[in-house]
Parts: C-alpha cells; structure tokens; sequence
C-alpha cells in the first residue's frame, strides 16, 4: 500500500526527486562557496561598515522637531450620516486638509515666521531673539492675538534677494504632511540646533493658527460693517435722550435714578440707621469711660476689656509675669543689689512704661471710636432733615423727569435689543475653511535626524554583505581552472575517471615515483587504484575489450601525467598484471628522472634500429613494471612518433603485456599524444586541480573531438584535499580529505 502510494504521488517521481536533489546541491554548493570564502565576505563587510561609521560621524548632525495640529470640521453631522453625503463630504475634508496643508507650506507662512524669528539665514547662529527662556517661549506659541503686529504689516508682494534665499532654505527644512485617515497634520522642521528646531515647528504652527484667527477676523469684519452704519445711527440717539435726562436732572437738582427717590421706606430705614448709630455711641462713650479710668487708676488688670483684649498688652503682661518668677527664684539665692536683681528690675520698669504707653494707645483709639460714632449720629441727622427737605421740592419736578426718562429708556431698548441681535448673529455667523487647534507643540529633540547612525550602519552591513555575496559570486565565475568532476564533465561532455590528490612534499623529495611504494595505503595510491579500476570495469565482464594501450597526456606540461603514468603502472605491476610503461616525449622526457634512473638506452635506439627492443625494456624491481625511457630528438621526434614501426612496437606490446602506458607530450604543445590516441585503446587526459584555465583543457579536448575521438576521459591531479573539502563537492577527493582516518600517510 505505502508503495502504490509512493508510486501514484506525483511529487515522488523520479524526475522531481531529482529536481530536489540539484537544488540541495545547488544550495549546498553555495553555501560551501560563500563558507571557503568567507574571509572576503567580512572583510568587505567589516571595511563598509567601518567606513560608514566613519562617514556618518562626520556629516553634519540634523535634529527634526514635530508639532501637531489638528483640523477641526463640523460639516459631517455624525446623528444623520448618508452614503451619498458621507463620501461627498469626506472628499470635501480631504480636500480641505491637503488646503490647510499648502498653507502650512506656502511662502506668506515662511515669511512670517523668519521675520518673527529674525531669521534672515539658516546657516546663521541663532539671533537674540530666538535664545528665549522655556516660558517665553511657551507664552509665544500660546498667544494668538489677532492684534499682532503681523495683522498690521504691509504686504509687500517683491521681496528682497536675501529673504527669497531664506524662504527657500527654509521651505527646504520644512515638512508638512497629513496623518493619513486623520484630520491631523504633522510638522516638521529640520536645523542643526535642536532648541531651534522646536522653535521654528512651533512658531510655524503659531503663526498658522494667527492666520486663522485672522481670517475669521477679516470675515467678520466685512459681515458687520454694515451692522456698524445702523448702530452708530441708534447710539446716536441713545445719547440725545440719554443727555436730555441729564441735563434736566442737573437743572433741577434732581438725584439720578429711580433708587435714590426719598419713600417712606427709605426715610424709616433713616430712622433706623440713626436709633442705631445713637446706641452704638453710648456704647463707645461706655468703654471710653472703662478705658480712662484704668489709665487713671495705673493698671488694674480686670478693669477694661479693651486694654485685656490687646494682643501685645498680653504679652506684655506675660512677660513682667515671667520677669517676676525670675526675679522671685533669684532673690532666694542674691541680694538686692546683685548684678542679675538690679537686670531684672531693669527690664521690669522698662516692661511696665511699655505697656502704660500701650495702655493709653488703646484707650486713644476707643476715643476715637467714640468721637466716629458721634459724628455719624449727626451726619445721620442732617441727612434725614436734608432729604425731608429735598422730597419736597422733587416731586414737583418728578413729573417731567419720568416723561424723559421714559423716551430714553425706550431708546435704550430699542439700541439694546438690536445689538443683541447683532452679537447673536456674530456668534452663530459660521466662517467657510476648518477650524484648527494645537495637539501637540514640538519639543527638544534628544536624538539627530540625521544621521541616522543606526540606520547607516545596519544598511551599510546589509549592503556590504550583499555585495560581498556577489562580489564571490563574480570571483567564482571570473575563476578558469577545474575543481570537481561534474565541472569537467559539465564543460566538455566527457567523464572524468578520478581525482589523485597531491603527494605529501616531504616523500616527493625522495622520489615521486616511490610515493605508492612507501605509502600504499595513502589517499594518492588508493586514487591510483580507483583509477585503475574504473579502466578495467570500462568494458564490463568482457575481458577483451578492456582497455590494454592507455595513452596519457595533458593540456600544459608539468600537469602530472607522468607521474600518474608512472603511478598507474606500479600499481598495476604490483596487482599482478604485466605493465610497460612507455615515455613517449621525445622532446622533453621526464620518465627517468621521477624513476629516478638513466635513459642510456631509449624508445628512439630502438625506432632507429640501433637497439633491439629487448635491449631498451627495463625493468623497475620495487613493482616489477618494465619502463622504455626516451631520450629528447626534437627534430625527428614527430617522425618517429608517427613511423610505422612505432604502431607495430604498440601493436606487438599489446599482445604481450596486459596494459601498456604511453607517456604522450601536452597534447596543445605538439600534435604527437593524437597520433599515439590513435593507436590506443584508451585516452586519459591530465587537468591539473585548480590550476589549467578551463579555455586550454577544452581547446585540447578539442583536438581529439575534431577527428571523432571518443575513448576519452578526464583525471584531476593535484588535488589540494584539504581546500577541496572544504569546497563541498561530493566526489572521491572530498571523502578523501574528510575521512582521512581510512588511509594512512
């Protein structure tokens, strides 16, 4: 069952398992990339963020102040909402708020507050008038008298250069832009001093909330002037009557208003103020008496009120207590003429002039209590006797009076009525625009604007990085040498058959050749017999189509395939096959010295026919490979190489040993490794690991691919197994870099 449905999933198909398995490798590769080169990527990334740093220590700091103030519109009646009238009237206060908003922005708004501010220059230092305490600044933003002196200036529509340059700088500086679903508009003023920016947001939005103010006042003035000429008409006439009253009552000595009219009321009320002003001067006259008579008798503490009652006489009095207390504690232990006894007396008589002096104070002061009382009692008298006869002569000319009195009262109502009118029409009297009022008024930044040194730095580190990534990116496209099978395949189409990994150098001085030898268990000879493996398994079960005559050559010399050939050799001798290896460079022969041997007898003695070929076989005794060194002809060698002889020479040793190896020249040096191909069953071309440009290896390729050569294939040398590791490749030199424990160097 789980099969079937493994079977019918269509994302478990072979072809999307696949697809997986490329982007695993793909991502992983990248990874690995990015890894083996990560050194770069934090150099670049830590020299970016530095700079950065360093740039936005040294731009100029920018603090920004925000003040907030909102539109205030009565238009949408929010009991009794339509669709229809609602989205209308929405777009009308959207329109209204990007209008409040240009008027925030516009030249008239820059030019009232420089000229408030005095600031004819951005770039200038602050002016006396804008290093202002907290207060005054406070009371500057909340004032909006509509009598400011901005309401009084002339509007001079040509201004000058210098204060087209400072509208300019400071329309730069400023930002105004609405809160998005709001009626709220944010401003925002930008200056390298932070107290100045504050200022400048809130003088902005003061001067803006005086232009409104002033606008209504304008509005209003325009509404009520005609409200003016018809008052002025009424006042006018108001005044006449009003003077006509007047002067009667000044004619005929008569008292204004109807409340000073002698009744019978006012003159009991007379009556009784004088009863009670006659009882409130006995009542003094008693305590004058009261009064008098303690003076006269020096002091008898109960005898007066008045003088009992006197805060500062208490005291006194509670001090001469205290003095005697003293005096009597002291008299028990010195004599009457002691120093501390003749102190105290001292202080006692001047203790007991005080309060004598003050004791006829307050009897002075009831006196004059009494003497106030008496003269109001008279004054009360005469009043009644005048107004008893004032009474009489009024109301002979009272009769006049109320008649003008009534014509002017009726003016009066008439002025008073029609100017209430007037001011209730001025207070319902709706001006067109929205009202506005302050938030928020903008305080001191703490933090700069700008730079925003945070910011910087983390867009500089993400930037970095990202260019960092590319910059490994374009280095490992810009790289030309091979690192992995799959690349060579990828690039040529032809397999690639092992990797051998470079030979440890301290053994390479001894004899490359030997490496195997002394290190059969190695990385390098387990490579060789890989190598040697996949050449007989080529051809399957068939042991007669295995590859008997290998041909190795390379792009470049000194890329290793002498060696390898030397290697392969060994190998295969010491398995128990029959091996020759043949150097077949004639130009530069290199056999001999990585066997470490001569070349006293060569390939050439025997191509000449000055040797026979049993006389140019040697035998290397470590592995028990026979070895046909060469000898350098450079101008015969192509010759030689391309004789008859030479394909009947391989032709026989096919027949005789079970493989035979010939060591070919740099198949781009000369032509003769495609001649020998030509004669081999197999061709195992040399790239050095990380070092032949990629252009070289396949216009060598190229060479045999151009006359429909096939039997060829690829072998890295040198491979840095450490470093490949690294790389992530997932071939055989990977696992021999990452599982060194199998082998033993």
């Amino acid at each position: 069952m789980d099969n079937r449905m493994i079977n019918e999933n269509p994302n478990n198909s072979p072809k999307m398992l696949h697809h997986f398995d490329e982007l695993d490798v793909d991502l992983r590769r990248l990874l690995m990339l990015l890894w083996r080169r990560k050194w770069i990527v934090m150099g670049i990334v830590v020299v970016t963020v530095a700079a950065a740093a360093i740039i936005s220590s040294l731009l100029p700091t920018r603090y920004t102040a925000q003040s907030l103030v909102m539109i205030e519109s009565e238009s949408i009646n929010p009991k009794s909402i339509e669709l229809q009238n609602f989205m209308s009237e929405m777009r009308l206060d959207t329109a209204l708020v990007l209008s409040e908003v240009e008027v925030l922005k516009s030249r008239e708004t820059a030019r009232r507050v420089i000229m408030r501010l005095n600031m004819m220059a951005e770039g200038e230092a602050p002016s006396q008038s804008l290093m202002t305490t907290p207060a005054d600044n406070e009371a500057e933003f909340k004032s909006l008298s509509v009598y400011r002196t901005e309401m009084t200036s002339d509007e001079n529509p040509v201004l000058s250069d210098k204060m087209n340059r400072a509208i300019a700088v400071f329309q730069k500086n400023l930002a105004v832009k609405p809160v998005p679903g709001s009626y709220v508009i944010q401003i925002s003023y930008t200056s390298g001093d932070p107290q100045r920016a504050a200022l400048v947001a809130n003088t902005v939005m003061d001067v803006y909330m005086e232009q409104r103010l002033e606008e209504k006042f304008l509005a209003t003035q325009k509404v009520t002037n005609w409200l003016d000429n018809r008052l002025t008409a009424l006042r006018e006439q108001v005044r006449q009557s009003e003077k006509a009253v007047e002067d009667y009552r000044s004619r005929n000595n008569l008292i204004e208003g109807a409340r000073f009219e002698m009744t019978a009321q006012q003159l009991s009320e007379l009556n009784s103020q004088l009863v009670l002003a006659k009882s409130e001067r006995a009542e003094a006259l008693a305590r004058l008496n009261d009064s008098e008579g303690y003076v006269a008798s020096s002091g008898v503490a109960d005898a007066s009120p008045d003088v009992l009652n006197a805060r500062y006489i208490q005291d006194l009095k509670r001090s001469e207590t205290e003095l005697l207390q003293q005096k009597a504690d002291l008299s028990s232990r010195y004599g009457p003429k002691h120093p501390t006894i003749i102190k105290i007396n001292a202080e006692l008589a001047d203790l007991r002039t005080t309060l004598r002096r003050e004791t006829k104070q307050v009897a002075d002061s009831v006196r004059a209590e009494y003497e106030v009382a008496n003269a109001r009692v008279e004054e009360l008298q005469r009043a009644l006797e005048e107004m008893q006869g004032q009474k009489r002569v009024e109301n002979k000319a009272m009769i006049e009076l109320r008649e003008l009195s009534r014509e002017a009262e009726s003016n009066r109502l008439i002025f008073d009525n029609f100017l209430e009118t007037y001011k209730r029409s001025d207070q319902r009297e709706q001006l067109e625009g929205p009202e506005a009022r302050v938030l928020s008024y903008a305080t001191v930044p703490d933090n700069p604007s700008y730079p925003n040194k945070p910011l910087i730095i983390s867009l500089a580190a993400a930037i970095s990085l990202f260019l960092g990534i590319a910059f490994v990116l374009i280095l490992e496209k810009l790289d030309n040498a091979f690192r992995s099978a799959s690349q060579l395949e990828q690039r040529t189409g032809y397999p690639c058959f092992g990797l051998i990994p470079a030979a440890d150098s301290s053994v390479i001085k001894n004899g490359i050749a030997d490496y195997i030898l002394k290190k059969p268990s190695s990385a390098v000879a387990e490579s060789i017999r890989t190598l040697r493996m996949v050449l007989n398994l080529r051809s399957g079960s068939d042991e007669a189509n295995r590859p008997r005559v290998v041909t190795v050559t390379s792009s470049l010399p000194a890329e290793g395939k002498t060696t390898i050939s030397a290697w392969l050799g060994r190998v295969a001798a010491k398995s128990g096959e029959k091996v020759i290896v043949i150097d077949c460079d004639l130009r530069r022969p290199n056999l001999h010295r990585v066997m470490k041997t001569s070349n006293e007898k060569t390939l050439v003695d025997y191509l000449t026919g000055d040797m026979k070929l049993n006389q140019v076989i040697n035998k290397d005794d470590p592995s028990g490979a026979h070895v046909i060194y060469a000898r350098a002809v450079a101008n015969s060698a192509l010759d030689l190489i391309s004789s008859e002889k030479m394909r009947k020479l391989i032709k026989s040793l096919k027949e005789t040993y079970d493989l035979v190896i010939l060591d070919t020249p740099a198949a781009l040096a000369v032509s003769d490794a495609r001649i020998l191909a030509s004669e081999s069953d197999f061709t195992l071309y040399i790239v050095e690991w990380d070092k032949t440009p990629r252009e070289v290896v396949t216009t060598g390729v190229k060479q045999f691919s151009d006359f429909g050569y096939e039997s060829l294939a690829f072998v890295l040398s040198g491979v840095d197994v450490r470093r490949h590791a690294r790389y992530g490749y997932g071939d055989t030199a990977y696992y021999y870099g990452r599982y060194r424990e199998y082998y033993q160097e």
